[in-house]
């Protein structure tokens, strides 16, 4: 039977591709990590663009099989990827748009788990569930932060690339995926505490607040985009979380 083991280094792995953001959310995510992580640590970008991307810190990685990842309508499948290819020691997927303002050495270095750790989006208000759930176009699952160990997260891959034509009919999004083929009617994942995240845009106690006791603050834009929804970039707040993230130098 196979023994998960406890890791010698953690992978930190972020993706960046097209002109939404630009070279220094790479960069300053890697500072956040320098500074609010006391393990071993490698940071890993995945992108099409390297330029300005600072190589003394960051790990540059691009090829065909990256590409061909993106050529899909749930192009954020790229993560599920990534879980096929670091296979090795603890992982974390984060997401350019998430704000890491206290330690989360305690929450990375936490024992192993059996299946992937997402946040849950306990911000999410409870009317989504009751009437947009059975429409599929609610979601609780967000991949902003997401950990693995070795190839506990392979199984995600293999189920989404054996079935993607299905899928892409089925679903806009990868956290869509996951919550309706793998909670919903699966056999669960595993999910953080709601104190370590919040989210920045979303209607709640911490809307354009900062929350001190949290790990990190999430941005998710894409949809607000989408929807005409007034909302703020971690390079435009009108808080501190602008001045935090500018201070990761």
């Amino acid at each position: 039977m196979y023994q998960m083991k406890q890791h010698d280094t953690t992978n930190f792995i972020c993706f960046k591709w097209g002109d939404k953001y630009g070279p220094e959310y790479v960069n300053r995510l890697e500072r956040s990590i320098n500074k609010y992580y006391w393990g071993s640590y490698k940071f890993h970008c995945i992108t099409d663009n390297a330029e300005g991307i600072n190589s003394s810190f960051v790990n540059v990685i691009w090829n065909d099989d990256w590409a061909k990842m993106l050529d899909t309508k749930i192009f954020t499948a790229i993560k599920l990827r990534a879980m096929k290819t670091f296979i090795y020691d603890n992982n974390v997927i984060l997401d350019l748009d998430i704000l890491i303002h206290n330690d989360i050495t305690e929450m990375v270095e936490a024992p192993p788990t059996k299946k992937p750790m997402f946040i849950w989006t306990h911000w999410t208000p409870k009317w989504h569930w009751d009437k947009l759930i059975e429409k599929k176009t609610a979601c609780f699952i967000n991949s902003s932060f997401v950990r693995w160990h070795d190839d506990t997260g392979v199984y995600l891959y293999e189920d989404f690339v054996t079935r993607w034509p299905e899928l892409e009919a089925e679903y806009n999004s990868l956290d869509k995926f996951l919550f309706y083929e793998h909670v919903r009617e699966g056999n669960g994942l595993y999910f953080w505490e709601d104190k370590h995240f919040y989210n920045y845009n979303e209607p709640g106690p911490w809307q354009y607040k900062l929350n001190p006791d949290a790990a990190a603050c999430l941005f998710n834009t894409s949809h607000l985009v989408k929807l005409g929804r007034r909302h703020y970039e971690l390079d435009n707040t009108p808080t501190e979380h602008t001045d935090i993230w500018e201070s990761y130098v």
